[in-house]
């Protein structure tokens, strides 16, 4: 039997598209540990990463839309190699990288070898890696080195991953989809079903279907569109000897947590006679109407915040927000002056540009976009650490953005060097453009722009 972790990921093959975003992650995770040592080079981490980043070894976890982290395995001979494991610092803390390591020692339990790693001595890692049982075996100059043997490793079935189908895949998930449906399509006399699998070649793209697989065997696929207002799941399909062990309502879970980060509905249609009616609704869909031979139904996110505007009597809560939002970016850059910032902020204040970010009831935010004759300018975009890591901020910035499309302008915005927001701001599709000081500066190219440019 499938063992589901029941953590808030899942975990997918990565794809070449990843690379940037991952060893963002990397050197944010690195930081601390190699400042440490004297060996922070951003630069040669992003190259070392990249010229020997292979997708097939390496899982990205995810969580909605977000990238929390990733690991790389690499499938030695006789024992299996664990290169990377980085959690993002804002995602740290809560049991992901615990949850990895379990899925890591399930997979090695299922080669039968044992697991292999090294951490630089003077990380935090090191504990955590003794903690799960890895026994160390030697030093070098700069790292140290561990092995899980096989005979520490609790026994365990390896977990799913989800995986982007290729169009080869085609026939073998129109079989598994046949061998999943065809009690229920009969039960519905839907019995043609030369003509439900010339349909689903007719609809198959295979960007949008991920296939559900454990060490290369094909469990199911599950297929998502995201549309300009509602998330539509297209189809979801086990192979009947999987179904009952939870896979699906993780899968569920996890396109429910995009819907609440993206503030979309999801939308999608079941059989009338179907065990999927009972399914939908444990997991929060409502029905919405029938047609036909299928049920219809639809699940609305709970709002993640609100937006309000500002008012003069907000400015000391709101420089408070700036205040402890910015502080550890601003000393971290030697540019911390407590007293100077405030002026700074007083006399750019300009609350009818403001809009406060609240949740449940209590503000946890601000930002402010100048809207200019040729570009958007972000002018100021402030959370409070409490409300940082729960997708907040990318709600926020997909606003902006789709205003930005909207009305074909670019959006430009300044960011300190040494901050965090770098790598936020990168991985929703901006580009430094030229750095002055100690300011980097982004651009986000809208996309009618370029669609123009590309056709």
């Amino acid at each position: 039997m499938l063992k589901v972790i029941g953590v808030p990921f899942i975990v997918y093959a990565a794809e070449p598209e990843d690379a940037d975003l991952l060893v963002n992650i990397r050197v944010q995770s690195m930081r601390e540990s190699l400042e440490a040592l004297g060996r922070f080079d951003p630069d040669r981490a992003r190259e070392r990463f990249l010229n020997n980043f292979v997708c097939e070894d390496t899982f990205k976890l995810v969580s909605g839309q977000q990238i929390l982290g990733f690991y790389l395995l690499r499938d030695r001979k006789d024992y299996i190699w664990l290169d990377h494991l980085y959690v993002h610092p804002s995602a740290q803390g809560g049991g992901i990288g615990a949850a990895v390591i379990s899925r890591i020692k399930a997979h090695a339990f299922s080669k039968r070898k044992p697991i292999r790693l090294g951490a630089l001595k003077q990380s935090k890692a090191n504990a955590f890696y003794q903690r799960h049982g890895f026994q160390h075996t030697h030093s070098a100059e700069f790292d140290n080195y561990y092995e899980l043997p096989l005979e520490s490793m609790p026994q365990g079935a390896p977990t799913f991953i989800l995986k982007r189908a290729e169009p080869k895949d085609i026939e073998q998930l129109a079989d598994l989809r046949h061998e999943a449906m065809k009690d229920e399509w009969a039960a519905n006399n839907l019995t043609d079903y030369a003509l439900a699998r010339r349909h689903f070649f007719e609809d198959f793209k295979s960007e949008a279907t991920l296939k559900i697989v454990q060490n290369e065997e094909l469990l199911g696929f599950t297929a998502v569109h995201e549309y300009q207002d509602y998330i539509h799941l297209d189809m979801i399909y086990l192979h009947p000897t999987t179904q009952g062990q939870g896979i699906g309502g993780q899968i569920v879970t996890n396109i429910k947590e995009q819907a609440t980060q993206l503030n979309k509905p999801i939308r999608l249609g079941a059989l009338r006679i179907s065990n999927s009616n009972k399914f939908y609704l444990a997991q929060g869909f409502n029905f919405t109407h029938n047609v036909d031979f299928n049920n219809y139904y639809e699940f609305t996110p709970e709002p993640a915040f609100q937006l309000q505007s500002a008012s003069q009597e907000d400015f000391e809560e709101l420089q408070h927000i700036r205040y402890t939002a910015m502080k550890e970016s601003a000393e971290a850059n030697g540019l911390f002056h407590h007293d100077e910032a405030r002026e700074i902020f007083l006399s750019e204040y300009a609350p009818e540009k403001t809009r406060k970010i609240q949740k449940s009831g209590k503000t946890v935010g601000f930002y402010v976009v100048l809207n200019h004759l040729d570009h958007l300018y972000l002018d100021m975009f402030y959370l409070l650490p409490e409300a940082q890591g729960l997708g907040i901020g990318s709600k926020v910035l997909q606003q902006i953005k789709d205003q930005a499309d909207e009305q074909n302008k670019p959006i430009r915005l300044d960011a300190l060097r040494i901050s965090r927001a770098n790598d936020f701001y990168q991985g929703y599709g901006f580009r430094v453009t030229h750095s002055e000081g100690s300011i980097n500066y982004y651009e986000y190219a809208p996309k009618c722009s370029l669609e123009v440019s590309e056709a």
